[in-house]
């Protein structure tokens, strides 16, 4: 049977099975069952609320401040030139840039940590400024710059010792945080609370 005939595949024949060969492969390749669905974008929640809060300094209480400050002579400090009655008003709040969201995925929590309120500006009304002259000769041309910057000297020194006035700028930047950020922690991850610190 050494004799046997072979038969020769026709190069067209060849081509042929090639060509069906390749279409099956790239076929096979192109239709794969997709068991597994997209996965779910994941949200950094963090990031989020610290883009929703974040709007730099942020007076979350302004106050209403009536004083009165006395003048001493420059050349003699223990006489009084003159008194000024002025109102002025108090900014005070948070850079809200700097307040922190940390996830602790243990505790299912989110936290904010706000930075210390301070007095983000004063601003001492010009048009409000009543005088009380003990020295006529003080009611001059430099009087009313003198007159702002010692309102302005005396507005600082009774804020920096007015606690509740920071005292309620915090409880102000807390609610401010809160309402800006609660809604978007029981949408985005419902079993979370949100902490304020």
């Amino acid at each position: 049977m050494e004799n046997a005939v072979k038969k020769k595949l026709s190069p067209k024949v060849v081509l042929l099975i090639a060509i069906a060969l390749i279409a099956l492969f790239v076929a096979a390749l192109a239709y794969q069952p997709n068991e597994k669905e997209p996965p779910e974008p994941k949200v950094d929640i963090t990031v989020t609320l610290k883009n929703i809060v974040e709007t730099s300094d942020l007076s979350t209480s302004v106050f209403k401040y009536e004083g009165i400050v006395e003048v001493p002579d420059p050349k003699k400090p223990k006489n009084i030139d003159y008194y000024i009655c002025y109102s002025a008003e108090v900014y005070a709040g948070i850079d809200f840039s700097e307040v922190q969201f940390i996830e602790d995925k243990e505790k299912k929590a989110i936290t904010a940590k706000l930075p210390e309120v301070k007095i983000l500006d004063t601003v001492v009304d010009p048009n409000k400024l009543d005088f009380l002259f003990m020295d006529k000769k003080a009611n001059n041309v430099t009087v009313t710059a003198t007159a702002l910057t010692a309102c302005e000297t005396d507005i600082q020194q009774e804020c920096t010792s007015e606690s509740a006035l920071l005292e309620t700028a915090r409880t102000n930047a807390i609610n401010v945080v809160r309402a800006l950020a609660e809604p978007v922690v029981e949408q985005v991850c419902e079993d979370y609370t949100l902490v304020i610190e």
